[in-house]
């Protein structure tokens, strides 16, 4: 179970089938309880893709198949730091790859195993290059709005000047 970001154990089996009430957590709003499939043969890919889904798993599910089955990264992605959890949420080991290396053929691709999870972030700047797009486009509109007011409040047309040909 997770609370707030942070992993509550609970043995469902000891719960279940021991009657032991020290397992029973009582749910609060938006609690999330994951419950593992036994039999699940699938790839968890999560994070800046395409479409987050599982993926159907095979003895030969890599990292690159994984990726593409949910249908590639997006333009932000962190893609020299994909993280591939496996052990589940009960005993979770992490590995952070460079898939941007995988990619490129200068490292080789990472087999997967069935019930990964596979996690790919947005660059630390996908922020502020976002904010950086809105400062910038803001700034263009006041400029062009205050432009065009002055020439309005003075009398004088408004027309738009485009260079062309080579610039000095």
């Amino acid at each position: 179970m997770i609370r707030e970001g942070k992993l509550l154990p609970v043995n469902f089996d000891r719960l279940l089938r021991a009657g032991d009430l020290s397992q029973n957590i009582y749910l609060e709003p938006d609690d999330l309880v994951y419950l593992p499939s036994a039999v699940s043969q699938e790839v968890y890919v999560l994070g800046a893709v395409g479409q987050a889904k599982a993926v159907s798993y095979t003895a030969h599910t890599t990292l690159i198949s994984a990726i593409a089955g949910v249908g590639g990264t997006v333009d932000d992605a962190y893609l020299s730091h994909v993280a591939i959890v496996r052990g589940g949420l009960s005993e979770p080991k992490i590995a952070i790859v460079d898939y941007q290396a995988i990619v490129t053929g200068h490292a080789t691709d990472v087999p997967l195993e069935a019930r990964d999870i596979v996690y790919v972030p947005l660059t630390p700047y996908h922020v502020l290059t976002r904010y950086l797009d809105l400062i910038l486009s803001t700034f263009a509109r006041t400029v062009g709005v205050n432009a065009g007011a002055r020439a309005v409040a003075r009398g004088q047309a408004i027309g738009i000047s485009v260079p062309v040909g080579p610039g000095p």
